[in-house]
């Protein structure tokens, strides 16, 4: 495993070790999630940015940049030839 998939599944795991304790401790209304849908009730635009960015960051990447090379060189494999 990587640095960038271990500091992202860390993340993760840290946000929802603090929201798990939150809701025990302060109810759901003062959850990540509770936030978050007031948030984009009193302003929706934030809610159309961050699709904006997931989109451009998603629809944008080649199979290049995601990919490993044995799976690249799977797919350049002729399938009579499989």
């Amino acid at each position: 495993m990587n640095l960038t998939i271990l500091v992202i599944l860390s993340i993760i795991f840290i946000i929802i070790i603090y929201d798990v304790y939150i809701i025990f401790s302060a109810g759901k209304f003062e959850s990540i999630s509770a936030h978050i849908i007031r948030l984009s009730r009193q302003k929706p635009l934030v809610v159309l940015l961050f699709g904006i960015v997931l989109g451009h960051l998603f629809w944008s990447m080649s199979s290049f940049d995601f990919m490993t090379r044995e799976q690249l060189i799977e797919k350049c494999i002729p399938y009579n030839k499989k």
